[in-house]
């Protein structure tokens, strides 16, 4: 008796690897904090896992742990500009690793989606470096010693998000 296999639906696509990317970025913008490494470590592990699984939510869970790590390495050493890279490339994780699971659930395997996906990769990109530039002016213009400039940073993040969601 002959065993139908279907259609294997699992293939890499842009999107995953630039959700990887965006991942390692990450790894690298907070490699200065043992502490937030280990949570960034973490993320990008769920990432990953959430894109061989084809698993939306750990996609969207590894992205806030590796925008937690990105606020945790703030604490410490890191520098405003690793903050900001650490906090978009979060977000445009999360965001690439959804769209690209998305593409997955909704175009058969046989359509080409690589133009889609990168086209949505440049918009991505550059809404996070405008939201990103908007935090650093803000950053740059509070007075320093306050926490007013991280409340600022964090802003952009949640406006970088929201902005990506929509």
């Amino acid at each position: 008796m002959a065993v139908s296999r279907g259609t294997d639906r699992r293939r890499p696509r842009a999107s995953h690897a630039l959700a990887l990317l965006a991942a390692v970025a990450v790894l690298a913008a907070v490699r200065g904090s043992t502490m937030a490494t280990l949570v960034a470590v973490a993320g990008a592990g769920a990432v990953l896992a959430g894109l061989l699984r084809r698993s939306e939510s750990s996609v969207v869970f590894g992205g806030a742990a590796l925008f937690a790590a990105t606020v945790l390495a703030a604490t410490g050493p890191a520098s405003p500009e690793a903050v900001l890279l650490g906090g978009f490339a979060a977000v445009v994780a999360a965001d690439l690793g959804t769209f690209g699971l998305g593409i997955d659930r909704d175009a058969g395997p046989a359509v080409a989606t690589t133009r889609v996906e990168l086209l949505h990769a440049v918009g991505s990109v550059v809404v996070a470096v405008l939201t990103g530039g908007v935090g650093y002016v803000l950053f740059e213009t509070v007075p320093r010693g306050g926490s007013l400039g991280v409340v600022a940073l964090l802003l952009g993040g949640v406006v970088l998000a929201w902005l990506l969601r929509e």
